[in-house]
């Protein structure tokens, strides 16, 4: 995959890669629901989330330093970090590490979480219907460096950012864009 965009096709490149993250950080979200999702996997989703949304870095950087040199790249990214609050900056590493540890084949650091869920939409808390299951486990999966959040929130997190980190790339350098 080829990260070398034309400027007139930059916007679009950024524009297609979020909305690429946006559809699995939906489907992740519905993967999470506390009910039987056979036909989503969550490790898949992640993973795909995570191809998408930090692809936006590798767009830009290649981007960036065949137009305006590594020099001032590598300066415009040193000042968009310094921009980020320290949850934030920590939020946007992790999500390029995450990427690396994807590109060496290794995948996403992830934990497993069992939820149970109802096999059948006919069950409710309190009565089950005679002779169905009442509990089924459903595996999830966490971010290992934040067992206690659920995926599609620090999925949504690391959309916003790499939202805003596409956004001021495209108008700090919109001098070279048709």
């Amino acid at each position: 995959m080829s990260t070398t965009v034309r400027p007139d096709n930059l916007r679009a490149a950024l524009a297609a890669k979020l909305a690429a993250a946006m559809s699995q950080s939906v489907d992740l979200r519905e993967a999470e629901q506390p009910r039987v999702t056979p036909h989503l996997n969550p490790r898949e989703i992640v993973g795909s989330f995570l191809q998408y949304a930090s692809s936006v870095y590798p767009i830009a950087d290649t981007f960036g330093r065949a137009q305006a040199g590594d020099l001032q790249f590598d300066a415009w990214y040193r000042q968009w970090m310094e921009t980020l609050g320290d949850v934030d900056r920590a939020l946007w590493k992790q999500l390029r590490d995450e990427r690396g540890r994807q590109e060496h084949g290794q995948g996403a650091a992830l934990i497993d979480r069992e939820i149970s869920v109802s096999a059948d939409p006919s069950i409710t808390a309190h009565e089950p219907a005679p002779g169905a299951r009442a509990d089924v486990r459903k595996k999830l999966v966490r971010f290992a460096a934040h067992p206690d959040r659920a995926a599609s929130d620090l999925c949504d997190d690391y959309l916003r950012l790499a939202r805003r980190f596409a956004d001021d790339f495209v108008r700090d350098y919109a001098r070279f864009l048709p």
